[in-house]
């Protein structure tokens, strides 16, 4: 009995000392240019001015950017140099995606990351 009490209290100061050390994932902001040049983060209708406050913030915070552009095999619209120059201005990471669901990661050399 001693035993066994004395595993249980040795595994949960385990778990404990191995979920403490665990770190939260950062905030991610998932941010979409169209192809008629519209902006959406997180879903939601934003304006550059929006976006370079949302970025801000998530700068603040050490998040991530996720971002996916609509036709991307296309001539981009106007607007995707300024996303782009917000995005580099906030100092944020960003993780690329092919699909509207942001369900993959592209990587610096175009092609789809394994994951």
């Amino acid at each position: 009995m001693l035993r066994t009490s004395l595993a249980v209290t040795l595994l949960f100061a385990l778990l404990s000392v191995s979920l403490a050390q665990q770190k939260p994932a950062p905030p991610v902001l998932k941010l979409a240019v169209l192809a008629n040049g519209r902006i959406t983060v997180n879903g939601g209708p934003a304006t550059l001015e929006s976006l370079r406050e949302s970025l801000k913030t998530l700068s603040q915070q050490k998040g991530v950017v996720w971002y996916y552009r609509e036709a991307a095999n296309t001539e981009a619209p106007p607007v995707v140099k300024q996303v782009v120059k917000a995005i580099v201005d906030a100092r944020l990471p960003v993780r690329f995606s092919s699909r509207p669901d942001y369900s993959d990661t592209i990587g610096p050399d175009g092609k789809p990351v394994k994951q």
